[in-house]
């Protein structure tokens, strides 16, 4: 057998696919497989982020039905996992299909051509086993001929965060002050067109994860493992719930948005920020939930929904870029806003044909109902408006509130 060590990072998932399949043989009974075949998608659907979100789509099946994913190189999923039926699976792969639904293939039910193909390892072992050495030849095919140069290993790396340092982690943020770590930002519309005077619509209060690290953990990557960083956000929301019940906080809008975590919203800290904070707050209270976090536990959010919009709460979808536009619709999710992170490539244009449908996908789901962040630049302002963009949010936005501000405050002063 050929050590992982001979396998380039290319190959490497195959290797560690066909060594866990092969060790299967012996106690395959109750284990069941799923392999979806995310290569035959359109190159359009097939970006690394298409990729990451379809595989957090099953991180949390990996947890309950002690299975094991692999992400192929060639983008194709192999999901394996014991003692629940395929039907226990099967609201993952339709998840997966409703991303995917502008794409051809996700209606595709047939065994040769279609989105998934199903094993049963009870009587298909040997079946499976002759794919994943398929897979692995393949790959390693594919790796020799590629000829890629070893790369160097970077200088100043992060160490990645593991449980005995995200204990320390725990204990200093119910210890901290966490209100030096907290930011206040506002989303903003133009007055008029063509003004360069804005209102505030609400203010996002946040916690600066790159403030924490930097003052509590400088050398620790706090996102080096998704589990453990879900983990500590979900602490971070009680902190911050807690923050927000206990202060006299203010806002230079009528409402406010705070990012949480779906788990949160089922919290006893959140029962008591409804009945504390919500319920006596005059204007809209707005939850922005990472869209990552919401397609991994997508029944979760179908669920809280409704009831959450008729206790009065609004709902944002955070953490969009231009490619996740394609499969995230606002109407159908019934999401009250999106919120679409700005990129100077945007307006690059050699590759502006990336975004050429862009103007569409914002028009569907509502041009005043999306959010440009991240915006840094008059570049990105001019942008957004070009595609009927209102709602802004960023470092330039905030610079420009400031000067207005101060501008006001100046002219107030000249009059006493």
């Amino acid at each position: 057998m050929i050590e992982p060590k001979q396998y380039g990072q290319q190959a490497l998932q195959e290797y560690l696919m066909l060594d866990y399949v092969q060790r299967l043989e012996t106690r395959k009974f109750g284990h069941r497989a799923v392999h979806i075949h995310l290569s035959r998608l359109k190159p359009f659907h097939r970006r690394d982020y298409h990729i990451r979100v379809a595989t957090n789509t099953f991180e949390s099946y990996v947890k309950l039905y002690v299975g094991r994913i692999f992400v192929l190189s060639n983008d194709d999923l192999l999901f394996i996992w014991k003692d629940k039926s395929i039907a226990d699976v099967e609201p993952a792969v339709d998840t997966l299909r409703y991303l995917f639904r502008d794409d051809p293939l996700s209606q595709d039910e047939s065994e040769e051509t279609g989105f998934c193909t199903w094993y049963n390892l009870n009587t298909e072992f040997q079946e499976f086993l002759l794919l994943c050495q398929h897979l692995d030849e393949r790959a390693k095919k594919l790796q020799q001929s590629s000829n890629m140069r070893p790369a160097q290993k970077p200088t100043n790396v992060l160490s990645p965060i593991n449980a005995e340092n995200l204990a320390q982690l725990e204990d200093t943020i119910h210890s901290a002050d966490l209100s030096e770590h907290i930011r206040q930002q506002p989303v903003c519309v133009f007055a008029r067109a063509g003004s360069k005077e804005l209102h505030p619509v609400f203010d996002e209060f946040f916690v600066s994860i790159s403030d924490l690290r930097n003052a509590i953990m400088p050398n620790i990557d706090l996102a080096s493992n998704r589990w453990l960083f879900q983990h500590m956000t979900e602490v971070l929301d009680k902190r911050m719930l807690n923050y927000l019940c206990k202060r006299t906080f203010k806002t230079h809008a009528s409402s406010f948005s705070i990012n949480l975590n779906l788990e949160t919203l089922t919290s006893k800290d959140f029962e008591r920020f409804d009945e504390v904070v919500r319920k006596k707050w005059p204007g809209n209270v707005i939850i922005e939930l990472n869209q990552v976090d919401l397609f991994s536990n997508l029944e979760t959010y179908l669920r809280l929904r409704d009831e959450f919009h008729e206790r009065g709460y609004r709902v944002l979808i955070d953490n969009l870029t231009v490619e996740a536009l394609s499969f995230v619709d606002r109407k159908s999710l019934k999401a009250d806003f999106i919120k679409v992170a700005w990129r100077e490539e945007m307006t690059d244009n050699v590759i502006r044909k990336k975004y050429s449908e862009m103007d569409n996908l914002v028009k569907n789901s509502g041009r005043e109902r999306v959010i440009l962040c991240r915006c840094d630049s008059p570049t990105a302002i001019k942008f957004g408006q070009s595609l009927g963009i209102t709602l802004f949010q960023g470092r330039y936005i905030d610079n420009m509130i400031a000067r207005q501000r101060r501008a006001k405050r100046a002219a107030a002063a000249q009059k006493r």
